[in-house]
């Protein structure tokens, strides 16, 4: 599958929690567009937001919607380093490792345990 770029937008729930959104766009361009517009939103809200980056990613979710009342909530380990990103969708019991990116080694790459109402359509990242 063609690398494509993922916007990756980290938010802090009021639990403590870290909430993910996730959009795929074509190209770094679009993404970086698309993640400028976001910014801005999110800037004049209430929602703390920790990170929001575009990264090569074969990834692949369904698409972003506000309206995720009783949604499921899947739960991730989101990595990325300088250029790249890699989701791994976690059972509920699983592990997922160094949950905050506060004091990591700078050679390895930024990890964040996360919450999702978005589903992983493809696992290739």
């Amino acid at each position: 599958m063609k690398l494509g770029f993922l916007m990756i937008v980290m938010t802090l729930l009021e639990s403590g929690e870290m909430s993910a959104a996730f959009v795929n766009t074509a190209s770094l361009d679009e993404c970086e567009r698309r993640a400028a517009a976001v910014r801005t939103i999110l800037s004049n809200g209430a929602v703390p937001l920790k990170e929001l980056v575009c990264r090569r990613s074969d990834a692949t979710f369904e698409p972003f919607s506000h309206d995720t009342q009783g949604a499921h909530a899947h739960r991730y380990r989101v990595s990325f380093d300088d250029t790249d990103a890699r989701i791994t969708h976690l059972s509920d019991d699983a592990p997922c490792g160094d949950e905050t990116a506060a004091g990591r080694d700078p050679d390895k790459p930024t990890q964040y345990c996360a919450v999702s109402a978005q589903k992983l359509l493809s696992e290739g990242n």
